[in-house]
């Protein structure tokens, strides 16, 4: 089971791989994360609330956010009920994380990037694989 350190570190050398040097937008970075690390992804609740934080928190750092990270967030966000194996210095510093973006999120200094129906829907699927799956 990924720790949240693992899930933080795994979303940065993303963002810094996709966009530093593929020229991506955060919205484009954050769909190839997601696709690349579904199996980490869906281990629970915990990682899919603590990659979508992430997500968004690296995001913000660019000044946009993908439409679909804030919709995922409103639902994740709503049940932070967690699997009893997770450490509670990893549900701390989600915590943290979690305070973080609801307080950079109140900013309106961001741009919304809208996503196509098609990557929701990919979105959907990915969310649903299990690790059985593989």
């Amino acid at each position: 089971m990924s720790t949240y350190e693992e899930i933080k570190d795994s979303v940065e050398f993303g963002f810094e791989e996709y966009i530093g040097n593929n020229n991506y937008n955060s919205a484009q970075a954050s769909s190839r994360i997601l696709e690349e690390d579904w199996w980490l992804l869906n281990e629970g609740n915990f990682s899919k609330t603590a990659f979508f934080v992430c997500l968004a928190l690296e995001s913000l750092k660019k000044n946009e956010i993908a439409d679909f990270l804030l919709l995922k967030l409103d639902t994740f966000l709503t049940n932070l009920e967690f699997e009893d194996y997770i450490k509670t210095d990893d549900v701390k510093q989600l915590s943290q994380d979690i305070n973080l973006y609801k307080e950079r999120i109140e900013k309106v200094d961001y741009k919304i990037i809208q996503t196509d129906d098609t990557w929701k829907g990919r979105l959907e699927y990915i969310l649903s694989l299990k690790q059985e799956d593989l």
